[in-house]
């Protein structure tokens, strides 16, 4: 499947969120939790422990899908980005490192609460091959 860039608007907007929500589906049905992310060369990277239940349905699957949104009581400014893409993990080697370096970059605390070390922790990178916005601006 072809990769889908995000537009600039919808690129911001991903980029400015601190927390998404990813889905993921395997036996057990849909999962879905909040991740915090980073948005780098058009593909969406997070850091989770390298055997939780996203991560296997990830591998399993290879495919994620992730929700950016803003509420409002102010229907009318309701905003959104919706990505399906190709999700690949790395457990180790430059996508990882980089992942991590971008991550402790946007969450400092990242480094100190949860670090993501080689060999216990992952880097996923989702490339988006469908993207659906809403909103004011998009």
């Amino acid at each position: 499947m072809e990769s889908r860039k995000l537009s600039r608007r919808e690129a911001a907007f991903v980029r400015k969120e601190r927390v998404i929500r990813l889905a993921t589906t395997g036996p057990e049905g849909p999962y879905v939790v909040p991740v915090c992310h980073v948005l780098d060369g058009g593909a969406i990277y997070f850091g989770s422990d390298g055997r939780g239940r996203k991560v296997r349905n990830i591998r399993r699957t290879r495919r994620a899908a992730l929700v950016a949104d803003r509420y409002t009581e102010r229907w009318s400014r309701l905003q959104g980005v919706s990505i399906v893409g190709r999700a690949e993990v790395f457990a180790s080697g430059p996508v990882f490192a980089r992942g991590v370096r971008l991550l402790y970059r946007k969450y400092p605390q990242y480094r100190r609460e949860a670090p993501l070390e080689p060999g216990e922790s992952v880097v996923v990178r989702v490339t988006p091959t469908r993207v659906m916005s809403w909103g004011p601006g998009q």
